[in-house]
């Protein structure tokens, strides 16, 4: 990381906290010489107001990636007129020459932002009069297609007014340099980084309206993170309102923090002591965002969350799913308990030639707005799985209709399950707007 103060010095530099076993009021964190101060986050939501940019990141143009450019072309033709595309590219002329033939093949509108860094006043209007911006890939960083997980998207002071911040968390990712995107994307000006005292992938976060759910292994990372900066607490319990705040500290002061995972009672460790408490230890997936789907609120405003029902397509997966079945009750008895109303949808465990994945219907990408609702969700049934799978395309089109959203099938996305991710896994939305600021284009 490049920046010379970041927020982790924050961790580094704490000399003293006091803090009181009981009775406990305030439960944000105080650290000295904080360097930045984001005054109003408000992290960019995963499903509500309409979507502004998104941001994808190009491999490196072969055969083998092929599914990608396909993808490409599917949101260029499928996404509102209104949605801007930032594409990072991989920095050779064979990439570079596969993009611009896509986006012409798609009619869209592009310029190259590395081509017109030397005028930001004409950067800015090409920004907002093209439909996509391409910025170049050094070589030397190997970026994967997961533009999801590196970092979240979070606007400081009112909405969109003052510019976004990219909140990297406090350890990067492994195996690829995507921890580098959001210091490359700061070198060129285009938008500013930081590094939080925070665990999350993004992927395991979804920002509703008022609340947002954390998956339970980096909750319970990030509580680490917080226990380390403490002198003593009471017990868990106090621990878990203090995360909470942690995170509402950089990702939006008035949302509620909901981690989300199997819940049972165990044994917390601080100061070396054992303590009991109970505590979030584990969740069905990796990440949230693919059995999960913040869906907005019913006509009696209570929350909705579309929640992937696992489903055996042979004799031989039964006991797998079951046993995934099980990790996902308690899951949903718990948000269940927390006002949440839950509609399941199928999530066929497909298994080809001994390599089983399941239909990530759930990572999809959602807008949802005062006048409409939409979802952009992949698609199973085609080729040799037409038969088996179209069905399911068909009923998970159906649940969404009848929440009253749009529903737009996006392509085969077998290659991208076959990976175990979805839509949203390659998509990382750089900015949402409310539909009153864009009635006029």
């Amino acid at each position: 990381m490049e920046h010379t103060i970041r927020l982790i010095s924050i961790f580094c530099i704490v000399t003293c906290l006091h803090i009181q076993c009981a009775g406990i009021k305030d439960t944000t964190i105080e650290m000295p010489n904080k360097p930045v101060e984001i005054k109003n986050p408000n992290a960019v939501s995963s499903a509500h107001g309409r979507i502004e940019r998104v941001l994808l990141a190009l491999p490196k143009y072969d055969e083998d990636t092929q599914h990608v450019w396909d993808l490409l072309a599917d949101l260029s033709r499928k996404l509102p007129h209104y949605t801007k595309l930032e594409l990072l590219v991989y920095d050779n002329e064979a990439t570079q020459k596969a993009v611009e033939n896509t986006l012409k093949q798609e009619v869209v509108d592009y310029f190259f932002y590395d081509e017109n860094i030397g005028d930001k006043q004409h950067l800015t209007e090409l920004r907002n009069t093209k439909r996509c911006c391409i910025i170049k890939n050094p070589n030397y960083h190997n970026f994967s297609i997961w533009v999801q997980d590196p970092f979240l998207v979070v606007a400081d002071e009112e909405y969109n007014s003052s510019g976004l911040i990219l909140i990297e968390p406090e350890e990067g990712l492994k195996g690829t340099d995507d921890d580098e995107i959001a210091d490359h994307f700061e070198k060129l000006d285009i938008y500013r980084a930081e590094n939080a005292p925070l665990s999350f992938h993004g992927g395991n976060v979804l920002v509703a309206d008022d609340f947002i759910l954390v998956g339970a292994n980096h909750f319970n990372s990030t509580k680490k993170i917080v226990a380390k900066e403490l002198k003593r607490v009471e017990d868990c319990k106090t621990l878990d309102e203090r995360t909470r705040n942690h995170f509402a500290r950089y990702l939006g002061r008035d949302m509620k923090i909901i981690p989300v995972g199997n819940t049972k009672y165990h044994h917390c460790k601080i100061d070396g002591e054992i303590q009991k408490g109970r505590g979030v230890v584990k969740e069905p997936f990796t990440h949230i965002d693919m059995y999960i789907s913040p869906a907005g609120r019913d006509e009696n405003g209570q929350y909705q969350l579309v929640i992937g029902d696992p489903i055996a397509m042979n004799v031989d997966d039964e006991s797998a799913v079951q046993s995934l079945k099980g990790l996902m009750e308690p899951v949903i008895e718990n948000l269940t308990s927390q006002g949440f109303k839950i509609i399941r949808n199928p999530m066929p465990l497909n298994n080809v030639s001994g390599n089983s994945y399941y239909c990530y219907y759930n990572n999809s990408l959602i807008e949802i707005d005062e006048n409409s609702k939409r979802i952009w969700m992949p698609t199973f049934g085609h080729g040799d799985w037409k038969e088996s799978l179209r069905r399911y395309d068909i009923q998970n089109r159906e649940i969404w209709r009848d929440l009253g959203f749009e529903v737009i099938e996006l392509m085969d996305f077998h290659p991208f399950v076959r990976q175990k991710a979805g839509v949203r896994c390659v998509t990382k939305f750089m900015g949402r707007f409310n539909i009153y600021d864009i009635h006029s284009e």
